[in-house]
Protein backbone atom coordinates (compact mmCIF):
# COMPACT_ATOMS: atom_id res chain seq x y z
CA UNK A 1 0.00 0.00 0.00
CA UNK A 2 1.52 3.65 -0.76
CA UNK A 3 0.94 5.44 2.42
CA UNK A 4 0.57 9.03 1.26
CA UNK A 5 -2.08 8.49 -0.86
CA UNK A 6 -3.92 6.45 2.14
CA UNK A 7 -3.73 9.66 3.28
CA UNK A 8 -4.93 12.09 0.59
CA UNK A 9 -7.68 9.65 -0.06
CA UNK A 10 -8.96 9.36 3.04
CA UNK A 11 -8.79 12.92 3.79
CA UNK A 12 -10.97 13.38 0.69
CA UNK A 13 -13.71 10.54 1.85
CA UNK A 14 -13.77 12.81 5.03
CA UNK A 15 -13.79 15.95 3.57
CA UNK A 16 -14.71 15.92 -0.30
CA UNK A 17 -14.40 19.99 -0.45
CA UNK A 18 -11.24 19.58 1.05
CA UNK A 19 -12.40 22.32 2.77
CA UNK A 20 -10.96 21.90 6.86
CA UNK A 21 -8.61 18.77 6.81
CA UNK A 22 -4.87 19.44 6.14
CA UNK A 23 -2.14 16.55 6.49
CA UNK A 24 0.38 17.31 8.51
CA UNK A 25 2.94 16.52 11.66
CA UNK A 26 1.45 18.33 14.38
CA UNK A 27 4.30 18.15 15.70
CA UNK A 28 5.72 20.22 13.86
CA UNK A 29 2.90 22.76 14.63
CA UNK A 30 5.52 24.27 17.18
CA UNK A 31 7.88 25.39 14.73
CA UNK A 32 5.49 28.11 13.63
CA UNK A 33 1.67 27.51 11.43
CA UNK A 34 1.96 29.78 8.76
CA UNK A 35 1.89 26.87 5.78
CA UNK A 36 -1.81 26.32 7.66
CA UNK A 37 -4.21 27.26 4.74
CA UNK A 38 -7.53 27.63 6.70
CA UNK A 39 -7.83 29.30 10.63
CA UNK A 40 -9.42 26.50 12.32
CA UNK A 41 -8.23 22.93 10.39
CA UNK A 42 -8.11 19.83 11.56
CA UNK A 43 -4.80 18.37 11.42
CA UNK A 44 -4.69 14.72 10.07
CA UNK A 45 -1.04 13.32 11.51
CA UNK A 46 0.23 9.53 11.54
CA UNK A 47 1.53 9.34 15.48
CA UNK A 48 2.50 6.11 15.45
CA UNK A 49 2.94 3.05 12.97
CA UNK A 50 3.11 -0.36 14.06
CA UNK A 51 3.35 -4.18 12.78
CA UNK A 52 0.23 -5.93 13.12
CA UNK A 53 1.79 -8.93 15.12
CA UNK A 54 -1.07 -11.20 14.69
CA UNK A 55 -0.87 -11.26 10.66
CA UNK A 56 3.45 -12.02 11.11
CA UNK A 57 3.09 -15.54 10.01
CA UNK A 58 0.90 -15.24 7.19
CA UNK A 59 1.52 -17.31 4.05
CA UNK A 60 4.15 -15.79 1.31
CA UNK A 61 2.42 -17.95 -1.33
CA UNK A 62 -0.10 -16.45 -3.69
CA UNK A 63 -2.04 -18.21 -6.24
CA UNK A 64 -0.73 -17.34 -10.01
CA UNK A 65 -3.44 -15.83 -12.16
CA UNK A 66 -2.74 -17.41 -15.53
CA UNK A 67 -1.36 -21.06 -14.55
CA UNK A 68 -3.29 -22.95 -11.96
CA UNK A 69 0.24 -25.50 -12.04
CA UNK A 70 2.49 -22.71 -10.82
CA UNK A 71 2.35 -20.24 -7.04
CA UNK A 72 4.23 -17.48 -6.66
CA UNK A 73 6.21 -17.15 -3.78
CA UNK A 74 7.38 -13.55 -2.72
CA UNK A 75 11.18 -13.33 -1.67
CA UNK A 76 10.04 -11.30 1.76
CA UNK A 77 7.28 -12.10 4.00
CA UNK A 78 4.41 -9.71 3.66
CA UNK A 79 4.44 -6.89 6.51
CA UNK A 80 0.84 -5.24 7.96
CA UNK A 81 1.02 -1.92 9.41
CA UNK A 82 -1.48 -0.74 11.87
CA UNK A 83 -1.45 3.42 11.41
CA UNK A 84 -2.33 5.58 14.14
CA UNK A 85 -4.16 8.44 12.99
CA UNK A 86 -5.02 11.74 15.13
CA UNK A 87 -7.45 14.20 14.03
CA UNK A 88 -7.07 17.11 15.83
CA UNK A 89 -8.83 20.77 15.92
CA UNK A 90 -6.44 23.32 15.70
CA UNK A 91 -7.14 27.10 15.79
CA UNK A 92 -4.49 29.70 15.01
CA UNK A 93 -7.82 31.83 15.71
CA UNK A 94 -8.71 31.49 19.21
CA UNK A 95 -12.15 32.60 18.51
CA UNK A 96 -12.30 29.69 15.95
CA UNK A 97 -12.51 27.28 18.49
CA UNK A 98 -16.61 26.61 18.81
CA UNK A 99 -16.04 25.99 14.84
CA UNK A 100 -13.10 23.35 14.95
CA UNK A 101 -14.97 21.74 17.45
CA UNK A 102 -18.39 21.09 15.13
CA UNK A 103 -15.27 20.41 11.95
CA UNK A 104 -13.99 17.47 14.47
CA UNK A 105 -17.77 16.42 14.95
CA UNK A 106 -17.97 16.02 11.29
CA UNK A 107 -15.30 13.68 11.16
CA UNK A 108 -16.25 11.60 14.32
CA UNK A 109 -19.67 11.09 12.31
CA UNK A 110 -18.20 9.98 9.31
CA UNK A 111 -15.76 7.08 10.40
CA UNK A 112 -19.23 6.69 12.88
CA UNK A 113 -20.98 5.48 9.64
CA UNK A 114 -17.58 4.44 7.69
CA UNK A 115 -15.57 1.56 9.42
CA UNK A 116 -14.70 -0.64 6.02
CA UNK A 117 -12.33 1.14 3.62
CA UNK A 118 -11.15 -0.98 0.13
CA UNK A 119 -8.21 -0.12 -1.37
CA UNK A 120 -7.14 -0.74 -4.93
CA UNK A 121 -4.42 -2.76 -5.50
CA UNK A 122 -2.69 -0.30 -8.36
CA UNK A 123 -2.74 2.34 -5.54
CA UNK A 124 -5.23 4.44 -7.14
CA UNK A 125 -8.43 4.54 -4.98
CA UNK A 126 -9.41 3.99 -1.44
CA UNK A 127 -13.07 3.74 -0.99
CA UNK A 128 -16.00 3.33 1.10
CA UNK A 129 -18.22 -0.30 1.77
CA UNK A 130 -20.78 1.53 0.06
CA UNK A 131 -18.57 1.97 -2.66
CA UNK A 132 -17.57 -1.12 -2.78
CA UNK A 133 -20.67 -2.84 -2.90
CA UNK A 134 -21.40 -0.98 -6.45
CA UNK A 135 -18.03 -2.65 -7.95
CA UNK A 136 -18.75 -6.41 -10.01
CA UNK A 137 -17.36 -9.66 -8.70
CA UNK A 138 -14.55 -9.49 -10.82
CA UNK A 139 -13.69 -5.72 -10.06
CA UNK A 140 -14.17 -6.23 -6.32
CA UNK A 141 -10.93 -8.83 -6.40
CA UNK A 142 -8.48 -6.00 -6.82
CA UNK A 143 -9.72 -4.27 -3.56
CA UNK A 144 -8.01 -4.80 -0.34
CA UNK A 145 -9.69 -4.65 2.76
CA UNK A 146 -8.69 -2.11 5.72
CA UNK A 147 -10.70 -1.12 8.92
CA UNK A 148 -10.80 2.10 11.16
CA UNK A 149 -11.41 2.02 14.92
CA UNK A 150 -11.72 4.63 17.42
CA UNK A 151 -9.00 4.25 20.37
CA UNK A 152 -10.02 6.14 23.56
CA UNK A 153 -7.11 6.68 25.81
CA UNK A 154 -7.18 7.56 29.46
CA UNK A 155 -5.58 10.63 31.07
CA UNK A 156 -2.34 9.22 31.94
CA UNK A 157 -1.79 8.17 28.11
CA UNK A 158 -3.51 11.29 26.74
CA UNK A 159 -0.69 13.24 28.65
CA UNK A 160 2.21 11.15 27.50
CA UNK A 161 0.96 11.32 23.69
CA UNK A 162 0.44 15.26 23.57
CA UNK A 163 4.18 15.11 25.41
CA UNK A 164 5.81 12.79 23.06
CA UNK A 165 4.19 15.03 20.30
CA UNK A 166 5.61 18.26 21.85
CA UNK A 167 2.16 20.36 22.04
CA UNK A 168 -0.58 21.23 23.86
CA UNK A 169 -3.19 19.45 23.98
CA UNK A 170 -6.00 19.93 21.61
CA UNK A 171 -9.53 18.37 21.16
CA UNK A 172 -9.19 14.93 19.12
CA UNK A 173 -10.04 11.71 17.92
CA UNK A 174 -7.12 9.00 17.85
CA UNK A 175 -7.62 5.78 15.50
CA UNK A 176 -6.49 2.88 14.55
CA UNK A 177 -6.10 2.07 10.58
CA UNK A 178 -5.18 -1.76 10.47
CA UNK A 179 -3.94 -4.09 7.71
CA UNK A 180 -2.52 -1.89 5.43
CA UNK A 181 0.24 -4.11 3.90
CA UNK A 182 3.72 -3.85 2.57
CA UNK A 183 5.01 -5.56 -0.26
CA UNK A 184 7.69 -4.78 -2.27
CA UNK A 185 9.69 -7.48 -2.84
CA UNK A 186 9.72 -9.77 -6.00
CA UNK A 187 8.53 -13.41 -6.63
CA UNK A 188 9.46 -16.32 -7.97
CA UNK A 189 7.64 -19.26 -9.82
CA UNK A 190 7.35 -22.76 -8.29
CA UNK A 191 4.86 -25.64 -8.96
CA UNK A 192 1.94 -26.92 -6.87
CA UNK A 193 2.66 -29.99 -5.60
CA UNK A 194 -0.28 -32.35 -6.28
CA UNK A 195 1.17 -35.62 -5.64
CA UNK A 196 3.51 -36.99 -2.99
CA UNK A 197 4.97 -40.30 -2.85
CA UNK A 198 5.72 -42.25 0.44
CA UNK A 199 7.48 -45.17 1.31
CA UNK A 200 7.22 -46.82 4.77
CA UNK A 201 10.45 -48.77 5.93
CA UNK A 202 10.99 -50.98 8.89
CA UNK A 203 14.62 -50.35 9.69
CA UNK A 204 17.17 -50.06 7.45
CA UNK A 205 15.83 -47.63 3.84
CA UNK A 206 18.18 -49.29 1.62
CA UNK A 207 17.03 -52.76 2.56
CA UNK A 208 14.56 -53.37 0.01
CA UNK A 209 13.19 -56.23 2.12
CA UNK A 210 12.30 -53.89 4.88
CA UNK A 211 9.74 -52.47 2.59
CA UNK A 212 6.63 -52.16 4.43
CA UNK A 213 4.45 -50.20 2.19
CA UNK A 214 4.80 -47.60 -0.47
CA UNK A 215 2.13 -45.44 -2.28
CA UNK A 216 1.73 -42.12 -3.97
CA UNK A 217 -0.94 -39.69 -2.59
CA UNK A 218 -3.26 -36.91 -4.32
CA UNK A 219 -2.58 -33.55 -2.24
Amino acid sequence: MDLKIILEQLSKLVDPSEAFIEITNIAAINDGDDFLKTKSPILLSIVNIEEDKTLKNQSVYIASSNNQTDVSRYKKPTQHLILSLLFSSYNKDLSKYLDGINKLKNVIYFFQQNNSFYYKDDHSELITYATFLTKTDSQKEHYFKTTIEAISLTSEQLNQMWSYLGSKYMPSMLYKMRLCFIQESGTTQDKVVKKAKIDLWENNPTNVAGLIESGQFDL
